[in-house]
């Protein structure tokens, strides 16, 4: 009998074994180490207190873990990984989970669920549609297969920062990065990040956020009326220095309404790997 509650007694350790078991098999490589796990959580704003499980027995088989913010001035949900064991689905228990959680999420005073789903997980697709989910935007996942080369000296318009002026750098922007890649998520992880600005004539233009150990771009943005100077690529390059590892820049999530963005990154030299489609529901 499969018992659905939420995952507030539930140990991290479990909840990292079932993630990987879960995404064993997923389209992306999502193994990571409890650690990496950890990050995550904390850059998702992942709530164990409204994120649900399902249960055979004592055996965490499902789950799906749920962050809580504001997103576009509403009160939301973000679903942070949903997944479950193998031998456990196509038996309409991510449909149950739901029916489960949302009535509990509106009663706590959240007015919608973010989502995003790769655009070929089919059954992912249908099921949220079923459910109710909209699409709002289609977001583009962009690699390089080796890393930026180094500036070598650091050109004297990079400056790194320690106090980000966020109400400055939304400023800068063409539309909104996704959840993961949101102030409120930069914030959350700044003990992990590194930020760099490009100054002229002594005025910020364009700043950038990278995460050290992976290399993720969380933000990247250029003042519209000093782009298609090199600033971007300085940035780029100045963000690739302060990875910490041999890991390449990578950039998620790129809204592809914004194709000035697009065709600047395929203009450095990142491919487009896949697509997600970003999803909302009203609760």
């Amino acid at each position: 009998m499969i018992r659905y509650e939420f995952l507030n007694n539930t140990p991290i350790a479990t909840l990292h074994q079932a993630f990987l078991s879960a995404f064993a098999d997923y389209q992306v490589n999502m193994q990571m180490s409890l650690d990496e796990f950890a990050f995550r959580l904390r850059r998702d704003g992942v709530d164990i207190d409204i994120s649900a499980g399902a249960f055979d027995g004592d055996q965490l088989v499902g789950f799906c873990l749920n962050g809580s913010g504001k997103w576009q001035g509403e009160a939301t949900v973000y679903d942070a990984g949903t997944g479950f064991l193998p031998e456990y689905r196509g038996r309409g228990m991510a449909s149950e989970m739901f029916r489960f959680m949302n009535p509990q999420l509106k009663k706590s005073g959240f007015n919608q669920y973010l989502l995003e789903v790769l655009t070929t997980n089919e059954p992912a697709v249908n099921l949220y549609r079923r459910l109710g989910f909209a699409e709002t935007r289609k977001l583009a996942v962009f690699r390089t297969p080796t890393p930026l080369s180094s500036t070598g000296t650091p050109h004297e318009e990079i400056r790194f920062v320690e106090i980000p002026n966020w109400d400055l750098y939304e400023t800068f922007w063409s539309g909104y990065p996704s959840w993961q890649h949101s102030s409120e998520a930069a914030q959350r992880i700044a003990d992990s990040t590194a930020i760099v600005e490009y100054h002229n004539e002594q005025r910020c233009v364009g700043y950038g956020v990278v995460t050290k150990s992976s290399g993720l771009i969380i933000q990247l943005a250029v003042d519209k009326t000093d782009r298609r100077r090199g600033v971007g690529r300085l940035l780029l390059k100045a963000l690739q220095d302060c990875v910490t590892t041999s890991e390449s820049i990578k950039v998620n999530n790129v809204d592809e309404n914004l194709k000035e963005t697009t065709a600047f990154f395929e203009a450095v030299g990142f491919k487009l790997v896949l697509e997600q489609y970003e999803m909302t529901l009203s609760l």
